[in-house]
C-alpha cells in the first residue's frame, strides 16, 4: 500500500512532464508557422498587384462596327469579351459554375484547406495532380499573375516559379475576399473566364449557342462550365465527345450532389445532343463589306492607337446601308458568275474531302450553320455518282441528301456528272427554292475568276450613291447618301445640295469656288472613298466617303 503510494505520485510527474514537452513543441511549432507566415509575407507582401484596380475594372472588350440600322458588320478584339452584370447571367448557369469549380465558394474566405487537403491525398494515392484552386484563386491568377507565371499558354506548377504563384495567388485571394462581396468576386470571374475563343461567359455563351448567358438551358449551362477547366481540349469545336463526357459525368452529376438540381433533370439534361448554334469565330463569318470596314480600321488604329481599336470597346457608327449593300453585293456576284460561265466555262473542282481528312458522309461545311434560303449559293458534297449517262448525281447539303440532275449543270455542256466531279468533291449549288425545308430548283455553280465593282447614281441629283462590290472574295463596299438638313451627309465632308439649276448633274470636284467643310463631330472619323478591286480607283469628288462617328462604352 506505501508503495502504491509512492509510485502514484511519480506517474502523475512524467504525465506532467510529457504534457509540459507536447505544449513547448506545440507552441514552438505555432512560433515557427507563424514566422513562416511573418516570412512570406514580408517577401511577397510588397511585391503583389494592387488589388484596388479592380473599383475600376475595365477588362479589354469588342469594338464594333455598325451600320446605319444598328446591325454589327465588324468586330475587332484582342480578348473577345461582353462585360455583364450578375443578374444578367443566368441562375443555373452560376450553380453549374460553382458546382464544377468551387463548391465552397460561399463558405470560404479565399482559400478552401479542406479541398487542398483532399487534393493532397488525393496525388499521393493516385498519382494524377488535380487543382484546389477556388474561383477566388483563379480570378486573383488571371486577372494578376498571367503577365509574369504564364509559359506558352500554362501557368508555372512547378519548381520556384510554381511555388511563388501558388504563394501570390493565395494572398492575393484573400485580399480580394476582404474587399469585395460573393456576389462582386463571381461576377468578375464570369466576365474573366476564358472559354476558348471567348472570355467571360457573355461572349461564350453567344459563341457556343447564339444566346445570351441569361437564356441559357441546363444542358448548356453544363456544357459552359465543362470548358473552363481547360478551354483549348474541351472546346465542342475541338473535342465535342471529350466535352460531352465532362458534361455528362462530372457537371450534371456535381449539380445534383450540391442540391442546385434534381437527379431525375440531371439524367434528362445528359440525354440532350451539345447543339453549337454559335460560329466557330469571326473568320469564318463572311462579314458584310470587308473593305469599308478595313478603311474604318486603320482610321481607328491611325487615330486612337491599335490599344483603344482592340482592347477598349469602341461603337463605331457608319452610314452604310445594309439593304443597299446586300443587293449590290448580290448584284455584282450573280452578275461575274454569269460572265463567267460564258468565258471560262466550268473548272475542275479543287477541294474534295479526303484534303479535310473527311469522308462524304461525316464533312461539314461551316456555311450549313447558317439558314439556307432560296437564292443561297452554298458548297455541297457529292455523295455518288450517276452510272448512267442520263443519271442524276447524289449530293449532300447539311443534312439533307438530294439528286443533282442533268439539266443543273447543262451550262457546262458535259453529257454525265462523272465527267465534272468525283466523289467526295466539294462544290457549289445555288438552290432555286425552299419547300417545306427541301432544296429544290437546284444549279451547279462555280466561284467566278474575274473581278468587277459597281457604282451607283441617285438619278435625282446625279450624285454619287457610293456602295459597291468586288470580285469573287467579300465585296468591297461603302455607303449611300443621307440628307441632313438640306445638306447630303456622306462623309467627314459635307457640301451644300446643289441649285435647283444644277440638280440632275455630277456635282463638282472640292475646290475653292465649291469648299467642303470639314465636320468636327465627336469622334468623326473619315474613311477612305468607294473601294473596288483591280486597278479602278475610288472617286475623288466631293461627298464620296462615308461619315463614322466612334463612341466609347465607358
Amino acid at each position: 500500500m506505501a508503495q502504491d503510494a509512492d509510485e502514484r505520485p511519480t506517474g502523475t510527474r512524467i504525465v506532467i512532464r510529457l504534457a509540459t514537452r507536447a505544449i513547448v513543441a506545440l507552441l514552438f511549432l505555432t512560433f515557427a508557422l507563424l514566422g513562416t507566415v511573418g516570412g512570406v509575407l514580408f517577401a511577397y507582401g510588397d511585391d503583389l498587384p494592387e488589388i484596388t484596380a479592380l473599383d475600376d475594372y475595365r477588362p479589354n472588350t469588342i469594338t464594333r462596327i455598325l451600320a446605319s440600322n444598328g446591325d454589327v458588320i465588324g468586330e475587332f478584339a484582342t480578348e473577345r469579351r461582353v462585360v455583364v452584370g450578375y443578374d444578367d447571367i443566368a441562375p443555373v448557369l452560376r450553380q453549374a459554375i460553382i458546382a464544377t469549380e468551387d463548391a465552397d465558394f460561399e463558405q470560404h474566405f479565399g482559400l478552401s484547406f479542406s479541398r487542398i487537403l483532399m487534393t493532397a491525398v488525393k496525388d499521393v494515392i493516385t498519382g494524377q495532380r488535380a487543382g484546389a484552386s477556388t474561383i477566388t484563386q483563379q480570378l486573383a491568377r488571371n486577372l494578376f499573375l498571367q503577365a509574369e507565371y504564364m509559359r506558352g499558354g500554362v501557368y508555372a506548377r512547378t519548381g520556384r516559379e510554381g511555388l511563388e504563384r501558388k504563394i501570390k495567388e493565395a494572398l492575393l485571394a484573400v485580399q480580394i475576399e476582404r474587399r469585395y462581396t460573393k456576389r462582386e468576386i463571381f461576377t468578375l470571374y464570369a466576365n474573366q473566364v476564358p472559354l476558348h475563343g471567348a472570355y467571360g461567359v457573355e461572349a461564350g455563351a453567344r459563341m457556343y449557342f447564339n444566346k445570351s448567358a441569361k437564356d441559357v438551358t441546363l444542358d448548356e449551362a453544363a456544357t459552359i462550365a465543362s470548358i473552363i477547366q481547360t478551354p483549348a481540349r474541351l472546346s465542342p469545336f475541338v473535342n465535342p465527345e471529350r466535352t460531352l463526357a465532362r458534361r455528362n459525368n462530372y457537371v450534371l452529376p456535381r449539380m445534383a450532389e450540391e442540391g442546385f438540381v434534381t437527379r431525375q433533370a440531371a439524367e434528362a439534361a445528359a440525354k440532350k445532343p451539345i447543339v453549337v448554334r454559335g460560329q466557330v469565330g469571326a473568320a469564318e463569318q463572311r462579314t458584310m463589306a470587308p473593305y469599308f470596314v478595313e478603311d474604318i480600321r486603320k482610321s481607328l488604329e491611325q487615330r486612337f492607337g491599335a490599344a483603344a481599336l482592340y482592347e477598349t470597346g469602341l461603337q463605331v457608327q457608319t452610314t452604310l446601308d445594309v439593304e443597299l449593300q446586300q443587293a449590290a453585293e448580290r448584284a455584282v456576284d450573280r452578275g461575274l458568275r454569269r460572265l463567267d460561265k460564258r468565258r471560262s466555262g466550268y473548272r475542275k473542282v479543287t477541294l474534295n474531302v479526303a484534303a479535310a481528312k473527311a469522308t462524304p458522309q461525316t464533312y461539314a461545311a461551316p456555311r450549313w450553320n447558317r439558314p439556307i434560303a432560296a437564292g443561297d449559293i452554298v458548297p455541297a458534297v457529292v455523295m455518288s455518282l450517276p452510272k448512267t449517262p442520263a443519271g442524276s448525281a447524289r449530293i449532300r447539303i447539311a443534312s439533307t441528301e438530294l439528286d443533282l440532275p442533268r439539266a443543273a449543270f447543262a451550262w457546262t455542256r458535259k453529257t454525265s456528272a462523272a465527267e465534272l466531279f468525283a466523289v467526295g468533291d466539294v462544290i457549289e449549288v445555288a438552290v432555286g427554292a425552299v419547300e417545306k425545308g427541301q432544296f429544290t430548283q437546284l444549279t451547279l455553280e462555280q466561284p467566278p475568276i474575274v473581278e468587277g465593282a459597281l457604282l451607283a447614281l441617285d438619278n435625282r441629283t446625279g450624285r454619287s450613291a457610293p456602295w459597291s462590290a468586288a470580285s469573287t472574295s467579300p465585296a468591297a463596299s461603302s455607303t449611300a447618301p443621307r440628307r441632313r438638313g438640306g445638306r447630303w451627309d456622306r462623309s467627314s465632308s459635307r457640301c451644300s445640295t446643289p441649285p435647283p439649276s444644277t440638280r440632275g448633274t455630277p456635282p463638282r470636284p472640292c475646290s475653292s469656288t465649291n469648299p467642303c467643310r470639314t465636320s468636327r463631330d465627336r469622334i468623326s472619323l473619315p474613311t477612305s472613298r468607294s473601294t473596288t478591286t483591280g486597278s479602278s480607283k475610288g472617286r475623288s469628288r466631293c461627298a464620296t466617303r462615308s461619315r463614322t462617328r466612334a463612341t466609347s462604352p465607358r
